[in-house]
């Protein structure tokens, strides 16, 4: 039996869930450190919270969304699908959900919407993030470098230079 993977927008009693998922993509940030667990969760709970409203105040008009597998959450994917541009905000899944061909199908999904719409798709990596070479894959460039991350982009191939 094939899985159902959905997406349905993000809802208030949906923030224990995605600050969970945050707290499983940050944490190993800080294994390293003397901070105990409660420091480190404190910390990732301010971080997070501060994500959230940046995400929000930025991407005022892009979709929040869960990512559903079978109608049990197993991560979030927050996209930018607009007239003028089309952005990769976040996708993160749950460890067990990983590697497992979910990110990358719902990014394809994504790149041909934006192709369809005739627009680049542009996102942002972590340098030493390994879903990078995913990315690479699915057709995404290096536009430009600032020391951490990567601003990336799927180009629309009817854009000058194309």
């Amino acid at each position: 039996m094939r899985e159902s993977i959905t997406l349905r927008p993000i809802c208030e009693g949906d923030e224990g869930f995605l600050f969970g998922l945050f707290k499983s993509v940050h944490e190993q940030t800080f294994a390293a450190t003397e901070l105990n667990e409660e420091q480190i969760t404190d910390l990732l709970r301010m971080q997070f919270e501060a994500q959230q409203q940046q995400f929000r105040d930025r991407y005022a008009r892009a979709d929040f969304d869960l990512v559903l597998r079978d109608g049990a959450p197993v991560g979030c994917m927050y996209a930018l699908r607009g007239p003028d541009a089309f952005v990769l905000i976040d996708i993160a899944l749950l460890p067990e959900y990983r590697n497992a061909g979910i990110g990358r199908g719902l990014v394809n999904k994504l790149i041909g919407h934006a192709k369809d719409k005739k627009k680049a798709l542009t996102a942002h990596v972590r340098k030493e993030n390994p879903a990078w070479q995913l990315w690479q894959r699915l057709g995404f460039e290096v536009v430009s470098d600032d020391g951490v991350y990567l601003q990336i982009q799927v180009p629309f191939a009817g854009s000058p230079g194309r």
